[in-house]
């Protein structure tokens, strides 16, 4: 046995006892300088809060306190509840009642501002009503029956702080679906204590927390940093106003937008960016929220005295996590009161577009729609397809043979393309095993179609889609062939419009639906005005119940009607095409209508352009006409 002697046993312990007192004197010392990360981080007042996100074993970037003498110190704030925090990391750098509900008032505009801008066309127009007017507070300036833009309204709506603009926005888009939306946004970005009763803030039920105006406040920096920059003007004017800002802190150093509100219940409210230099690495962009303060710009005062008196931040310079949660389960709400549809023209992807497509944009025909916004904020978008989509099929010899590739179908369905024609001149250009194919495809990337089918029933039949609870149906015909393609009781084929069930045929459709829409492929190629047939069609189709008829075939655009309880639009050009040998061919009719409950319908008449590429280019937005049926 081997013996240890007693004076390497003492030499140890007083080893062992050195480590000891080293490790807990560090353990101790790291604490108060406040460099550990604290495990209750949302206590008043917290100093290293850690991040919102997962933890990290080690931080990359942490907020401590400059002197530990000053650790218990508090900036003097008359609000009941007030939180600040970094809008890059999601750390919560200060804080006293976060979770505390309280009403939010005027702040409340951001989410309208956020709601409106993920509804708005570019071109929508609102009606400032008598109901509006009647909202008690700022209104804006804005007149009875004036007619104004969505995104004008934003304006008055941040800058000046207007009910009114609230209020029209809301009823544009229908008030109660409008607000629904508010709150389903709250829900979706996890605003467990958010509720909205109003687009203004004048209701109660307008309520939240400061942690869920922290974490709104940072979505809308990091998804729309656009509307925060518009609070930072000192005004907009546009051709009959101009609003000027409100703002109390548009003077401060690093400010970077924000909004605040005020009720009686409420007292003052405010969420405010700034950007303050809290680090030697440069400057961290923070959010201050505060609810019933008693004087919300003393408070925001003193709570940035206290930071760049206090806090520093000592992390990486470009730390930055995606804090912000978003979930992607919830329903949409489908209760407006009307349909947007878009109609649009002739669309052809082989020939020179599918030349275009592989030399300019890699062979992705997604590309072609990739300034077509305005599809995926419509409800219904429909076209002419104009030719077979498929690998198959034997070449006809025709003039001209069209057949595209099946990969450009996933670009149409991506593109907010719901219904399509298949009755047109082309779709037999490569036989109809073809055609059969083109069907399936569209089956597969789940796009209905009409003026076709592997029947003469399925032909026949209207494709139906309800949205909002109004039933909208679909017919489509051919009225230039081609004849050996028509559709059978055994047969794929075509539905054309010599077919001498044509009245039964729209009448039956439109007894099971609210709005029937019919598609006609007829015309003379070229010609800017409809001729006598396809009046006569058009008006037929009126006659049996159709609400709306819609052409193809000329290539151009041709002359509206309105025809007793219809509209008709004889052709709507081409959408997209490789006709560049006129300006009159490389641009299209986009029309958007928008179908009420109540039976009212209005219609814009957008035109869209094709550049070089053939790629849908500019849309030039059309005046919203009421129609007023004869």
């Amino acid at each position: 046995m081997r013996l240890v002697s007693h004076s390497k046993i003492k030499f140890g312990f007083w080893i062992i006892s050195a480590i000891i007192i080293g490790v807990f004197s560090v353990s101790f010392f790291l604490k108060n300088i406040g460099y550990e990360k604290t495990t209750k981080p949302y206590e008043n007042t917290a100093i290293a809060i850690e991040s919102l996100t997962a933890k990290e074993t080690t931080p990359k970037y942490f907020y401590s306190i400059k002197d530990p003498k000053n650790l218990n110190q508090k900036p003097k704030v008359s609000a009941e509840a007030y939180l600040v925090g970094d809008l890059d990391t999601g750390e919560i750098i200060l804080t006293k009642n976060q979770d505390q509900q309280f009403p939010i008032a005027s702040v409340s505009k951001l989410m309208t501002a956020f709601i409106a801008t993920e509804l708005m066309n570019p071109d929508d127009i609102a009606k400032v009503s008598k109901k509006a007017l009647g909202t008690y507070g700022e209104n804006g300036s804005l007149k009875l029956g004036e007619k104004i833009k969505i995104t004008d309204l934003i304006y008055p709506l941040l800058l000046e702080s207007s009910n009114d603009a609230a209020e029209i926005i809301a009823e544009y888009f229908g008030r109660d679906t409008f607000i629904k939306k508010m709150n389903q946004t709250a829900n979706k970005l996890e605003l467990s204590k958010t509720t909205f009763g109003d687009p203004s803030g004048l209701s109660l039920k307008n309520q939240s927390t400061v942690f869920d105006m922290f974490k709104l406040a940072g979505y809308l920096n990091q998804k729309k940093p656009d509307l925060f920059q518009i609070t930072t003007k000192r005004s907009y004017s546009n051709k009959k106003h101009n609003w000027s800002s409100n703002n109390q802190f548009l003077h401060e150093e690093g400010y970077l937008g924000g909004k605040s509100g005020y009720t009686d219940p409420a007292l003052q409210t405010v969420v405010s960016l700034f950007s303050i230099p809290l680090s030697e690495t440069g400057v961290r962009h923070i959010a201050i929220t505060l609810l019933q303060s008693k004087d919300r710009f003393k408070d925001v005062e003193n709570i940035l005295k206290y930071l760049n008196k206090n806090i520093y931040y000592g992390g990486e310079a470009d730390a930055n996590t995606a804090w912000v949660k978003e979930r992607t389960d919830m329903p949409e709400i489908y209760d407006k009161d009307f349909v947007t549809l878009l109609l649009g023209g002739d669309i052809m992807l082989d020939r020179g577009v599918k030349n275009s497509v592989n030399k300019n944009f890699n062979g992705d025909y997604s590309a072609l729609f990739e300034k077509l916004g305005i599809l995926k904020k419509s409800d219904i978008v429909f076209a002419n397809l104009e030719g077979p989509i498929s690998d198959v099929g034997k070449d006809m010899r025709n003039l001209y043979s069209f057949r595209m590739d099946p990969s450009a179908v996933p670009a149409l369905k991506g593109a907010g393309i719901s219904v399509v024609s298949v009755a047109n001149n082309h779709v037999g250009d490569w036989g109809r095993d073809a055609y059969t194919d083109t069907l399936a495809h569209l089956k597969e990337n789940e796009i209905s179609y009409i003026g076709g089918g592997v029947n003469a029933s399925e032909a026949e039949n209207p494709v139906i889609i309800e949205k909002y609870g109004i039933k909208i149906g679909y017919l489509g015909f051919s009225d230039v062939g081609p004849e050996w393609i028509k559709s059978t009781e055994n047969q794929a084929g075509v539905l054309l419009a010599n077919n001498p069930r044509f009245d039964e045929i729209i009448q039956n459709a439109s007894k099971q639906v609210e709005y029937l829409i019919v598609s006609i492929h007829f015309g003379e190629e070229y010609q800017t005005k409809h001729n006598a047939r396809q009046e006569y069609l058009a008006h037929k189709a009126i006659d049996a119940g159709a609400k709306i008829v819609v052409g193809h075939h000329p290539h151009v655009i041709e002359d509206t009607e309105v025809y007793k309880n219809g509209f008709i639009a004889y052709s709507l050009g081409n959408f997209i095409f490789d006709q560049g040998f006129s300006e009159n061919t490389m641009k299209g009719m986009l029309l958007e209508i928008k179908l009420e409950k109540n039976g009212n319908m209005s219609i814009k008449k957008n035109i869209l352009k094709l550049n070089k590429f053939f790629q849908p280019d500019t849309i030039t937005g059309g005046k919203e006409e009421k129609i007023e049926f004869n």
